[in-house]
């Protein structure tokens, strides 16, 4: 199948919008490097069209140490697909604040996703997302600060930190568009 016409199908599931702007950068820098995108939000709707789109991005924050239930979705519902085309996983999550986090082989949260659904992307990656405390819900605070003084990390309510490293997600971006190439 001619391949040149089709896009890269980049989903996103985002509670507090960090996910969205690493698939956006994503999409940016394939689009850079001519590859065209379709960038869509991760819905229970969203589903790739083997006739149009040539590989797969996810983009999926972890939420209390869980993806996003759509994430499982489209990897069970497109099997034959997804392991048939170029697939790159991000997980994005405030556990990997620290380099040492951001292995994919240690990472938690991006292990159990992977062992569940016995998928395995071409590429994966583990991203820290960004800490915005005054915007969260009471309960969203409440929760992130309690897991945050289990981790070590900062519980200042007042705290807006940006751990998102946007160099490696532009390369990590990169290395998938070289992978396409």
């Amino acid at each position: 199948m001619d391949t040149t016409n089709q896009q890269v199908l980049i989903v996103h599931a985002s509670r507090f919008g960090q996910a969205t702007k690493i698939a956006e950068t994503i999409a940016a820098v394939l689009e850079a490097r001519g590859i065209r995108t379709e960038l869509k939000a991760l819905t229970d709707l969203t589903t790739p069209d083997p006739e149009r789109h040539r590989a797969l991005v996810m983009v999926t924050s972890v939420r209390y140490g869980h993806f996003d239930p759509n994430s499982a979705r489209i990897v069970a519902e497109n099997r034959a697909w997804v392991d048939s085309v170029p697939t790159l996983l991000v997980t994005v999550s405030l556990t990997a604040r620290t380099p040492a986090k951001r292995d994919p082989a240690v990472h938690t949260y991006t292990k159990k996703f992977l062992e569940t659904t016995t998928w395995s992307p071409t590429q994966v990656e583990v991203m820290p997302g960004m800490l915005d405390y005054p915007s969260y819900t009471f309960l969203d605070r409440f929760m992130i600060r309690l897991i945050m003084r289990m981790t070590g990390g900062v519980t200042d309510p007042k705290a807006v930190i940006e751990y998102t490293d946007w160099d490696e997600v532009r390369a990590a971006a990169a290395r998938f568009a070289d992978r396409l190439a």
